[in-house]
């Protein structure tokens, strides 16, 4: 789940408007400069290899916008009959090209103080319980069963992030080479099982690739194999471009042997099971 950190109060109910309420005085500069932003006459200025002016001027009015592009030092600069020091990468609106009615490196809106205090210890053995959950194998009825790899989001519908891909594999012996079983997902955590062992996991990371890749050697018996996989959203993404378009959960399953091609699993009969382990 998420908050929208734009909002004037926060999760909590705390006043938290140091986005919202520095917009609003933006908005606030930039409508009291309406009519020389509209009809004034455009001019502009250097102060300096990174400092700038830019003056919209009609007859009654002037707005002035001051900026430095300097990421690191504070610059003084002179404009018209009065001194001005520009914060670090900064804008500063002159009112009537004379009054600074609103820097951006310059936050007034009230915010509250977040304070946490431990109000319950938690690390008293008798105080946690532990619970197995018990790994699906069989491909029984379901409304959730395809021959194809079901999207998470749109199988889960908020009820969980949780998500098991479930199908069975016939393994005929073909020597002893190397088995090697590849996942590809677009999930944010993979467990993968065989035959309820557990054979490994994989997880992403904020600033990596979207899909995130399992490749391990499995042993497998002859004849019939279960797999299970469980893709894990942590949370659900619920802003961006193309919502609708985005794709999550398992995308490839292939099991390889030896130097053989691959041998592809996405058209086998899946079952998703939503929901694991309710306690």
């Amino acid at each position: 789940t998420s908050y929208y950190d734009g909002a004037p109060l926060d999760e909590y109910g705390l006043i938290w408007q140091s986005t919202w309420s520095h917009l609003r005085e933006l908005h606030a500069a930039v409508k009291q400069s309406e009519e020389p932003l509209l009809s004034g006459a455009y001019s502009n200025y250097s102060f300096g290899e990174q400092q700038e002016g830019h003056v919209f001027k009609t007859e009654s009015n002037c707005v002035a916008f001051l900026v430095n592009f300097d990421k690191h030092k504070t610059s003084n600069i002179q404009f018209g009959e009065a001194s001005f020091q520009l914060a670090p990468k900064s804008i500063s609106i002159l009112s009537s090209c004379r009054r600074v009615v609103f820097e951006t490196a310059k936050i007034n809106a009230q915010h509250g103080l977040r304070t946490a205090q431990v109000v319950q210890y938690l690390n008293n053995v008798d105080s946690w319980k532990v619970f197995k959950e018990p790994i699906p194998l069989a491909i029984n009825n379901s409304t959730h069963i395809g021959n194809r790899l079901f999207e998470h989001l749109s199988t889960t519908k908020d009820e969980t992030d949780y998500l098991w891909y479930l199908t069975r594999y016939d393994y005929r012996s073909n020597g002893d080479t190397q088995l090697v079983l590849n996942v590809e997902s677009q999930a944010h955590v993979l467990h993968a099982y065989i035959n309820n062992d557990y054979i490994g996991s994989v997880h992403g990371s904020h600033d990596g690739p979207r899909n995130i890749v399992l490749k391990t050697p499995i042993m497998l018996r002859k004849g019939q194999n279960s797999i299970s996989l469980l893709s894990v959203m942590v949370g659900s993404p619920d802003s961006g471009a193309y919502m609708e378009r985005r794709i999550f959960g398992v995308r490839k399953v292939s099991i390889q042997q030896g130097h053989q091609k691959s041998h592809s699993l996405n058209n086998e009969l899946w079952k998703h099971q939503v929901n694991p382990g309710q306690h």
